[in-house]
């Protein structure tokens, strides 16, 4: 039996052989049995064979689900239809959480907002606690925040879990899912994640020494992770102490100089300190690192802009804009650019594209405003 590896430490030998597919391993890399086993031959022989035997037989459903969650997780936003299909089509609960979990990353796109929407009254336990957690960044809307809420008294512990995370900022933690909440926080706060899931409970609800103490545990338990390095200089710079978040930031750098996101936040930090330069040299290194990191790219532009740089911001934020069609911040920020440029129809037109975004967006308006008194 072939070896797989579990929790990154206890090899086993597996008895779970998967249907092999080796135009899967050719395309997207996906190990498939045949090649496990017969190591000494190379994936085009094992493709030959298995279009020989079985031909049209191996182009399954599941062959095409698997092309559109490697898309999926590229952040190709061709896939987004095909998954919001399948959630209508796909009768497996759990391929329809997966659809769930990975519609995620555009849940800004109004379509895909009312498709979570949807799942929340879905049958499967699994798709609705998954459908909490994908709207999450949508929770400041009253509509939706009212939708969350019902999740407090589903009839499962996981969706009451799952929207009591959510809503943890004003969670009421003597009711049934607040007191559920928090004993699972509890059982799995002997190892670093768990402290780090109290600390961002506790910064949510605006205690943070207690969250202080919670990252500061994660790190001591594991100092050479970047993630937790990068939490704790969160709570730092809230606590007014932004040289100990530079230092955790830096340390954050060193331990995985390839991540981006330790160097976004690091960015961040040297220009809360004032080092303006330093703070530009970072950012740049997180989108070299990452072309598709959006938020490097609009925070890049932000500070080109106030270096005295729009047409190199203009440039950057049009990046952003390309990366995140739907953030209405992000063509805001490229009008007001444009007004530092001159070209004023260029701004309006731009302000207004916010506004379809998001009607309800108080600058956008006041802009456009100005913009048609000139």
């Amino acid at each position: 039996m072939p070896v797989t590896t579990y929790m990154q430490r206890h090899p086993r030998h597996d008895h779970g052989f998967t249907i092999p597919d080796p135009l899967l391993t050719k395309e997207l890399n996906i190990p498939n049995a045949c090649n496990r086993c017969h190591a000494g031959k190379d994936n085009d022989w094992a493709l030959k064979f298995a279009d020989e035997w079985y031909g049209a037989k191996l182009n399954r459903s599941s062959r095409e689900r698997a092309r559109w969650i490697y898309r999926a997780r590229q952040g190709d936003d061709t896939v987004r239809e095909p998954l919001l299909k399948s959630l209508v089509t796909e009768t497996n609960y759990y391929w329809q959480a997966v659809a769930v979990q990975m519609l995620d990353q555009w849940v800004q796109n109004p379509t895909v907002a009312t498709a979570l929407l949807g799942q929340l009254t879905n049958p499967s336990p699994l798709v609705r606690a998954k459908a909490i957690r994908a709207l999450e960044p949508l929770a400041d809307q009253e509509a939706v925040a009212r939708r969350i809420r019902e999740g407090l008294i589903d009839g499962s512990r996981s969706v009451r879990v799952a929207a009591a995370w959510i809503l943890r900022r004003e969670l009421d933690t003597n009711m049934l899912a607040g007191k559920e909440l928090l004993r699972q926080l509890n059982f799995n706060a002997d190892q670093p994640v768990g402290q780090v899931l109290k600390g961002v409970f506790h910064q949510s609800r605006g205690t943070l020494p207690e969250a202080l103490a919670h990252f500061q545990k994660a790190v001591d338990w594991d100092a050479h992770s970047s993630p937790l390095r990068q939490q704790l200089a969160v709570v730092l710079s809230a606590l007014g102490r932004p040289r100990e978040a530079l230092a955790q930031l830096e340390s954050a750098c060193q331990i995985a100089p390839q991540d981006p996101e330790s160097h976004f936040m690091l960015a961040l930090a040297c220009n809360e300190t004032s080092d303006t330069n330093r703070a530009l040299t970072e950012i740049k290194t997180a989108v070299r690192l990452d072309p598709q990191y959006a938020r490097g790219w609009y925070n890049l532009a932000l500070m080109q802009s106030s270096m005295g740089n729009p047409k190199e911001a203009l440039s950057s934020i049009e990046r952003a804009e390309k990366l995140v069609p739907h953030d209405p911040w992000i063509p805001f920020t490229r009008a007001t650019i444009l007004v530092r440029l001159g070209d004023q129809t260029a701004a309006l037109i731009a302000a207004k594209r916010a506004l379809v975004l998001n009607p309800e967006f108080p600058q956008a308006s006041l802009l456009i405003e100005s913009l048609r008194q000139q």
